[in-house]
């Protein structure tokens, strides 16, 4: 998927969403998806994402990624293979 179409999706894994099912989960979507059961959602659901570049688009994504792992205790090899699905995301790494 292009990142001008990425939409990630995920609910964190706190004390208050731990009873979720989907607690600790993330999935990269498009907008056009009807993924309500995940709370949280970045990217091309967010105000000016359509006219960012990819290169901006991509420090975005990596920002995000850090936030769900650090923050949302979203385990890093869950976060990554999802945003793998988002063309150039890891050519964007080096």
């Amino acid at each position: 998927m292009k990142s001008i179409d990425a939409m990630i999706v995920w609910t964190p894994m706190h004390p208050h969403t731990e009873n979720d099912e989907n607690a600790g989960k993330v999935r990269v979507v498009t907008k056009d998806t009807d993924d309500i059961a995940l709370l949280c959602s970045a990217g091309a659901c967010d105000i000016g994402w359509d006219k960012m570049s990819d290169t901006d688009r991509f420090e975005q994504l990596r920002q995000l990624a850090e936030t769900m792992i650090e923050d949302d205790n979203i385990l890093r090899e869950e976060v990554y293979a999802e945003l793998d699905k988002v063309e150039g995301f890891r050519a964007s790494l080096r």
